[in-house]
């Protein structure tokens, strides 16, 4: 049996007190400077499925659309000015009809792909703060320009579309009456 009576302690190497002050200094550094940047994240990123925010998107949706809804209209009724068609007509006013069907159609496909983009970019908030909880790097997020950007461009899609229908319509009605009245001429001829 052992029997020496001395102490058991182990004393720190100065070294090691060396490494422990820094340690020391750094969590410090960290609580006084990253942990409010943390905090001020989080509450961001809460904020994001605020009432508020949602508003936000909607707006800058909305306001990146209705340019283009009102260039459609706007070349719509130039092409049937051209074609000497009356303003109180119910043709004219079956294609202001179309545009304004098609343009609730676009603002509807772009706000919900914006609100969309919006609880995605929140989710995407969470994903970076379990991260930082982690202690590993979070992505980037998406902004509301880049939301904006994606929900203008599923609009626009949807714009383009139904104006490129109105116009291929209008020109079959051109073509097939054009084709009625030179058939109806050949014919009308020969009896």
């Amino acid at each position: 049996m052992s029997g020496g009576g001395g102490s058991t302690e182990i004393k720190d190497t100065p070294q090691q007190k060396a490494l422990a002050s820094i340690a020391a200094q750094r969590f410090n550094l960290y609580q006084q400077y990253y942990v409010p940047l943390e905090n001020q994240y989080i509450s961001e990123v809460q904020n994001l499925t605020s009432v508020g925010k949602f508003k936000d998107v909607e707006g800058v949706v909305s306001a990146s659309l209705n340019p283009e809804f009102q260039n459609a209209r706007k070349m719509v009724s130039n092409n049937l000015m051209q074609q000497n068609v009356d303003p109180g007509s119910g043709k004219f006013q079956s294609a202001m009809s179309s545009i304004s069907q098609a343009q609730g159609r676009g603002m509807g496909l772009g706000v919900a792909s914006g609100l969309s983009g919006q609880v995605d970019r929140y989710y995407q908030g969470m994903q970076n703060i379990v991260a930082m909880g982690q202690g590993q790097a979070g992505q980037a997020m998406s902004g509301l320009g880049d939301i904006a950007q994606y929900s203008g461009q599923v609009a626009r899609a949807q714009a383009q579309g139904d104006m490129s229908e109105y116009m291929g319509r209008q020109e079959m009605a051109g073509t097939a009456l054009g084709t009625g009245l030179g058939i109806y001429g050949t014919f009308g001829k020969m009896g």
